[in-house]
């Protein structure tokens, strides 16, 4: 059984002690074991041990390599786990023995947390140490591992100077609208800033179709409508290289900031011509979300 982690997982640094990051569940398919003489049951983590145990937090906490945070997981052959200590996931012991033949089916079930335990220091949360087994003599017939192997933790926590923009755009009139786009509407505000940033953090940033007032061949932000409401013109937004960006696509802003040094993200407006153009009031709503890592 997988547990399939994000690639990054960012918390905040006043996060309290307790609080759950991670939950998820999975279950396997039905695994048959036959066993024909006496084996040792053993159930467990693989490399985690009695002195990772953070008690203190919750039961069946223990202590992963990322200082500030914790895995609890639970697991069961019977049905679904619950942290309990019948089935929270302790390091590898021994259950008991089997004796003689035995043949049976079994659905492994299994649930897993990431936890606070403290302060959150950034790092690369090895998931190869949460590795836990079921193990009959020498055979696994049960595995819980995460994936992938590495989850990068962090606790940047940039900050977005304005979370709504207000970009005026130049009037143009319909007569000087020969071509298929107008000139730059916009002068050097429209921009997002973006401060606090620890030193390193990779930032990027996309338009969104969602929250938008509507988006046509990806890359054309539509106008409000309404009674005095312009037509046959859309929107484009452009980077500070003129290159004209698709919306839902991820665009990075710098790759690796200085510490607390602050970030722009330069933009531009024009007018695209979609149809007739009609004189009137434009009114367009752009989301945008930024990405820190």
């Amino acid at each position: 059984m997988t547990f399939q982690l994000p690639p990054v997982i960012v918390v905040a640094p006043d996060t309290p002690v307790g609080t759950v990051i991670y939950d998820a569940s999975v279950e396997s398919k039905a695994v048959t074991v036959d066993c024909s003489g006496d084996a040792q049951v053993r159930r467990g983590y693989l490399y985690l041990t009695d002195t990772d145990a953070r008690e203190d937090v919750m039961p069946g906490v223990y202590q992963t390599n990322v200082p500030g945070i914790g895995i609890r997981a639970a697991a069961s052959s019977e049905r679904f786990p619950g942290y309990n200590e019948e089935d929270i996931v302790r390091p590898i012991h021994y259950l008991g023995s089997i004796h003689g033949y035995s043949q049976s089916t079994s659905t492994f079930r299994a649930a897993a947390q990431l936890v606070v335990t403290g302060d959150i220091q950034e790092g690369d949360l090895d998931t190869s140490r949460l590795t836990s087994m079921d193990i009959l003599g020498n055979a696994a017939i049960g595995e819980m591992r995460f994936s992938p192997a590495s989850v990068h933790i962090t606790t940047n926590t940039c900050n977005v100077v304005d979370r709504n923009i207000y970009v005026p755009l130049k009037t143009v009139n319909t007569q000087d609208f020969t071509g298929q786009y107008s000139d730059i509407l916009t002068e050097g505000s429209f921009k997002i800033e973006i401060t606090d940033c620890a030193a390193g953090t990779k930032v990027d940033y996309q338009f969104t179709s969602a929250g938008s007032t509507g988006v046509t061949n990806g890359n054309i932000l539509g106008i409000a409508s309404g009674d005095s409401a312009a037509e046959g013109v859309g929107i484009q937004i452009l980077d500070q290289n003129n290159t004209v960006l698709q919306f839902d696509r991820n665009y990075t802003a710098i790759t690796s900031t200085q510490d607390k040094v602050p970030v722009e993200i330069p933009l531009k407006a024009r007018y695209v011509k979609t149809g007739e153009v009609k004189a009137g009031k434009v009114d367009s709503v752009a989301t945008f979300e930024v990405f820190y890592r």
